[in-house]
């Protein structure tokens, strides 16, 4: 007698848990592609040496729900590399040209996680 409600009640309870370990998957689910749009590379170049560029990788997401990780892995198109730990970072070139800037990052909504990266065309006189 008691085996023909335990099956059912074990049915139940495991709908439940699945139903609510895929709600939270899906809430944090994140768009990277959508996301990106959101993401942009600042460059501006030094007021007093035209061959210092400061960066500033940009997240415009005004919803709080996702976080951009501090830590960005820039290659500025001469053969030089740097992380910054502040989407900040400072660069001077030696010559002048057009450098294709990228920035690798990583966004962060709840336990999931993205991985992409940005390009900028930085023109240095």
């Amino acid at each position: 007698m008691k085996a023909k409600y335990i099956i059912p009640a074990f049915l139940i309870m495991s709908f439940l848990f699945v139903e609510t370990g895929c709600k939270k998957i899906i809430e944090d689910a994140i768009d990277c592609a959508a996301e990106s749009i959101l993401l942009s590379i600042d460059a501006r170049i030094d007021t007093s040496n035209a061959k210092l560029v400061h960066f500033e990788f940009i997240n415009d997401n005004t919803s709080g729900d996702l976080t951009l990780d501090k830590q960005i892995e820039w290659n500025f198109g001469d053969g030089k590399t740097a992380t910054s730990t502040n989407n900040k970072v400072d660069h001077t070139y030696t010559y002048a040209a057009d450098f294709p800037v990228t920035a690798n990052y990583t966004l962060r909504k709840g336990s999931s996680s993205c991985t992409g990266q940005k390009e900028k065309t930085v023109t240095v006189y």
